[in-house]
């Protein structure tokens, strides 16, 4: 009886402190005579009605900016309340100072499998000042995904696509290409750190096609001819206060296409995922930004 009883207490504590992930993709429309809609991605998880995670606007352009998010859930009155806190890294070259983060409040059914966020946001700067407001629409991506996987069986059915046509008209391929941060040539990521210093892995995250790059610190050469392997290779950079630019040069492109390398930046315990694809003599680069 003893047993039970600990059994039933133990599965009560564990659906009371487990956390559950949320994922959503929609846009953010701004108020004003410009129309244009605003990619964004949203991820979080709930725990104990206390929300962490992040959103990435303008998914795959030139301002793509990733931001850490905290809130909270109603789970009584379902008002789920979340704001930006600090910008994770971004491809944009505005200010810091010029980004406007945006803030929610709205009445949300999170246990609904078809979840929808829809509402008012207010923009707010780092310092609290009022910057543009405007209108946010979310779906959950489980929904997404659903809908995505008819329309693949209907393409892939089809007697009318070849074999290559079909692999790039899948739209879950593309929606998941989508959540991954990819540096093309010429292009700047920028890295908000917190750490005296990082790590960086860098590997081929699928298989070895002879891929060779130099890396530079700061145009001080670190690794030259070097062959991109699946086993993760550990850089440490350590960071004083400023910019410092790491980049990356394709010295040439394997046997499968573009040359790729996919690299994890490791600060504290924050880690941020991205990938390159370059041509040959192409290069890309990370600004790591230290306050």
């Amino acid at each position: 009886m003893r047993k039970i009883c600990f059994l039933i207490l133990l599965f009560f504590c564990f659906k009371n402190y487990s956390q559950k992930r949320f994922e959503f993709f929609g846009g953010l429309k701004l108020n004003g005579n410009d129309k244009t809609l605003i990619t964004y991605r949203l991820v979080f998880e709930l725990s104990n009605n206390k929300i962490n995670g992040y959103s990435i606007t303008d998914l795959g352009g030139d301002n793509e900016t990733k931001n850490s998010i905290s809130g909270t859930f109603d789970n009584k009155n379902k008002i789920l309340e979340f704001k930006e806190d600090d910008i994770l890294y971004t491809k944009s070259t505005f200010s810091e100072k010029s980004f406007c983060f945006v803030n929610f409040s709205g009445k949300v059914k999170l246990n609904d499998k078809a979840t929808k966020i829809d509402g008012d946001f207010t923009g707010l700067y780092k310092n609290k000042r009022k910057c543009i407001n405007g209108t946010i629409t979310l779906v959950g991506s489980e929904r997404i995904y659903k809908v995505l996987n008819k329309v693949n069986n209907k393409i892939q059915k089809s007697k009318k696509l070849d074999v290559t046509t079909k692999a790039k008209a899948n739209p879950i391929s593309l929606l998941d290409s989508l959540k991954v941060n990819n540096l093309v040539k010429d292009q700047n990521l920028n890295v908000f750190v917190k750490s005296e210093s990082v790590e960086i892995e860098i590997f081929d995250s699928e298989n070895e096609d002879g891929d060779k790059i130099n890396l530079y610190q700061d145009d001080r050469i670190i690794i030259s001819n070097y062959t991109i392997l699946n086993t993760k290779k550990r850089i440490p950079l350590f960071l004083s206060k400023g910019n410092h630019i790491f980049k990356i040069e394709a010295l040439n492109q394997g046997d499968k296409g573009l040359n790729t390398v996919t690299i994890k930046i490791v600060d504290g315990e924050r880690t941020f995922d991205l990938k390159t694809s370059l041509k040959s003599n192409e290069k890309a680069s990370i600004t790591f930004l230290k306050n």
